[in-house]
């Protein structure tokens, strides 16, 4: 895992097409950052890495394994390290030869990770349990077989930060404040087969004397979303008990969802300062079913 900058300065990411999974989470100024998952294949190399944020133990710990950020305040870092997960950051990994700080970016936008190298010296822990239930092919998915309604995007408002997905016919392709988000492995479009877009509490106890609050997703819990998958749109449940529990995913009759094979992308968006819209959500007119409101 990595926690992964979404600042203007920091794109286009590397390795990101890669993941398996990423998690697009709000920070400090209605900006957001990334926790990216990677399992099923592993980039030479990934990042560029910031720092970690009060949610991410949250989200990280049912994964296990390693995650790789450069630093936090102390009560993150301490809470990232309370997990279990080893914790690879620039200052555990510095006579490692596992990060190392490019040339051709500017600091604090230019750590990278050497992901061959960091998991090679860690080829002890297990792999993660399977996080979601998966079907045979896109077309068997819950939202292909389930819904009745196409979308042609999906748009994720967040107060500073903008993230829309184009059904391309085949994945939802990615936009991010009004350009193509690309990978810099080789520049193509950043793209998921299953988008979950889930409506989140935010918690801002914490106060940072500088920055001010900062917000912490809560993902413990329930909640509402909507999966997207083989470009049909299905309204779903979330639950997560724990911090060590993955987040299920249930339709209206309590149906477990499954997900089209291949990546997925969340985007957790807050209830307060968030906004989604589903456009051109089309019904077919076989059913009476209304069509996902926006929100």
């Amino acid at each position: 895992m990595g926690k992964i900058d979404n600042s203007a300065e920091a794109r286009p990411q590397l390795g990101l097409n890669e993941a398996d999974i990423v998690i697009d989470e709000m920070v400090e100024g209605g900006l957001t950052r990334f926790l990216a998952i990677w399992h099923s294949q592993q980039p030479d190399q990934f990042g560029p890495i910031r720092s970690v944020r009060p949610m991410d133990p949250d989200l990280a710990t049912a994964f296990g394994g390693i995650i790789a950020y450069s630093g936090g305040q102390r009560p993150f870092v301490a809470a990232m390290r309370a997990t279990g997960i080893y914790n690879a950051t620039e200052t555990s990994e510095q006579t490692l030869n596992t990060m190392v700080r490019v040339k051709d970016r500017y600091a604090p936008h230019n750590l990278f990770v050497k992901a061959k190298d960091l998991q090679g010296q860690h080829m002890s822990l297990g792999a993660p349990k399977a996080p979601f239930t998966f079907s045979a092919d896109a077309a068997s998915s819950s939202a292909a077989m389930d819904s009745k309604e196409s979308v042609d995007s999906v748009t994720a408002q967040f107060p500073s930060a903008t993230a829309l997905w184009t059904w391309t016919g085949k994945k939802f392709a990615r936009t991010q404040d009004g350009k193509a988000l690309t990978d810099a492995l080789n520049q193509k479009q950043i793209t998921a087969d299953n988008l979950l877009v889930l409506r989140v509490a935010v918690d801002r106890s914490f106060r940072d004397p500088r920055y001010g609050f900062v917000p912490k997703t809560v993902l413990e819990g329930t909640g509402k979303g909507t999966v997207f998958s083989n470009g049909k749109a299905l309204a779903v449940t979330w639950t997560k008990t724990a911090a060590s529990s993955y987040v299920v995913l249930t339709e209206s009759n309590g149906t477990v969802v499954k997900l089209a094979p291949g990546n997925t992308w969340f985007e957790l968006v807050p209830t307060d300062v968030g906004k989604v819209t589903i456009k051109d959500v089309i019904v077919t007119p076989d059913t009476t079913a209304s069509a996902t409101p926006k929100k």
